[in-house]
């Protein structure tokens, strides 16, 4: 398991601490198992397997949303009174 997750923090940039705290580890590695890396890549970043979802909380714990700094949509709410404060630009 050790091997997958240093492999899966060298491909995404996100530490092996940062993937096991998605709880999706023992999962993703039981499906990408022999699959070309790109493939491992696509899976932690968009919580997509081969065109589909492969649990419910692939598409939440998506490294996409984490990279962006955002939560995916409809799976957390912004919090009361988050329409007062400005949105975060982004450093260009």
């Amino acid at each position: 398991m050790d091997a997958f997750v240093e492999l899966s923090a060298e491909l995404t940039g996100f530490s092996a601490e940062e993937l096991r705290s998605t709880g999706l580890v023992e999962q993703y590695r039981a499906l990408a198992d022999g699959a070309p890396e790109h493939e491992i890549i696509r899976l932690w970043y968009t919580g997509v397997w081969r065109g589909a979802i492969p649990g419910e909380r692939a598409y939440a714990e998506g490294l996409a949303w984490k990279a962006a700094g955002v939560a995916a949509p409809g799976t957390r709410g912004p919090g009361f009174g988050s329409w007062e404060q400005r949105p975060r630009r982004s450093a260009r």
